[in-house]
C-alpha cells in the first residue's frame, strides 16, 4: 500500500508469484539451490516486488512522492477475498518460462486524474503500437540513492528522475541488498547514517570482487577538511556537497557519466 503523508490517495499494488518462479527465478539469482521456499527467499522477493512497483512508479511523475506505507503477505485464499472485494484498475497475468506472475492495481483516481488509458478489445493493439512508438531506444542509466534522510531520497528523486532510472533506500544494509539484485550504474551515498554508514557500505562492496568496480560517489554535508579526507581516502569516485544547488548537483552527475563514456571510447 502506497500513500503520501496527509494525502486521501493511496496506491494498493498487489504482486502475484507462482511458488516455482520465486525458487526458480529469485531463488537463482540470489544463488540459492533449493526445491523449496524458506524465509530468505521469500524475503528477496519481498524487497524485489518493492523495487518492481518503484519501477512502475518511476513512470508516472504523479506518483512518485508515493511512499509505502504498509505491506503484508497474503496467501492464496486472502489473495481472492481482496480481489473479490475490489475491482482492479489494473489486472495484468503474465506466463514466463518460469511460472505464472501477476500484477494488479488497486487506485481508482489514475484512471479520474487522466494516467493512463484503460485498454480494451477494441483499442489494445492501437495503444501498444502507440507505446512502441514513443519508447526509449536507448536505456537510462540506473542511480541508487542511498540515504537515511526521507527528504534526501525524495529531493534526488524528482531531480534525477527524468534522466535517469533511480531507485532509493534508507540504509546502508538496505543498499547491499538493491546493489546485489540489481547492479547500478551509480551509486550516490549517504556518508554519515545509523549503524552501517558509507565507509562501511564501500569497504565491503571492494571486498567483493563482483562489486568491486560499482562506482560510488559519496553524498555528504561535511565540507572541512578533515571531513573531506577521511572520504577521499575511501577511494570513491568523488563526492558531493548536499547542500549544492539542484542544477550543480545534475550538472556533477552529468559529467561524471560523460567522462565515464569518454573513458571507455578511447580504451
Amino acid at each position: 500500500m502506497y500513500g503520501t503523508d496527509g494525502g486521501d490517495k493511496k496506491w494498493e499494488v498487489i504482486l502475484v508469484f507462482e511458488e516455482k518462479i520465486i525458487i526458480q527465478t529469485v531463488g537463482r539469482i540470489m544463488g540459492i539451490r533449493s526445491d523449496k521456499l524458506d524465509i530468505v527467499l521469500v524475503n528477496a522477493t519481498r524487497y524485489t516486488a518493492r523495487q518492481f512497483v518503484w519501477r512502475i512508479m518511476q513512470h508516472f511523475p504523479s506518483l512518485q512522492q508515493f511512499e509505502l506505507k504498509e505491506e503484508n503477505l497474503l496467501s492464496y485464499d486472502q489473495f481472492q477475498e481482496v480481489i473479490g472485494e475490489k475491482n482492479p484498475q489494473i489486472s495484468l497475468l503474465f506466463n514466463t518460462p518460469g511460472g505464472y506472475f501477476a500484477y494488479c492495481v488497486i487506485a481508482p483516481h489514475l484512471l479520474q486524474e487522466g494516467i493512463g488509458t484503460p485498454i480494451g478489445a477494441d483499442n489494445a493493439m492501437e495503444e501498444i503500437g502507440r507505446y512502441l512508438q514513443t519508447r526509449e531506444e536507448v536505456p537510462k542509466k540506473k542511480i541508487l540513492v542511498v540515504d537515511d534522510s526521507i527528504t534526501m531520497r525524495q529531493m534526488m528523486r524528482r531531480l534525477l528522475g527524468e534522466d535517469y532510472e533511480v531507485s532509493v533506500v534508507k540504509s546502508g544494509l538496505s543498499a547491499i541488498r538493491a546493489i546485489t539484485l540489481d547492479r547500478p550504474d551509480l551509486v550516490l551515498l549517504d556518508y554519515e547514517m545509523p549503524v552501517c554508514d558509507g565507509r562501511h557500505v564501500l569497504e565491503m562492496l571492494r571486498s567483493e570482487e563482483e562489486f568491486a568496480d560499482v562506482p560510488v560517489i559519496f553524498l555528504t554535508s561535511l565540507d572541512d577538511p578533515e571531513s573531506v579526507k577521511k572520504v577521499l581516502a575511501l577511494r570513491p569516485e568523488g563526492y558531493l556537497l548536499k547542500f549544492l544547488k539542484p542544477a550543480e548537483i545534475k550538472q556533477r552527475i552529468r559529467d561524471y557519466f560523460q567522462m565515464k563514456e569518454k573513458c571507455a571510447k578511447t580504451r
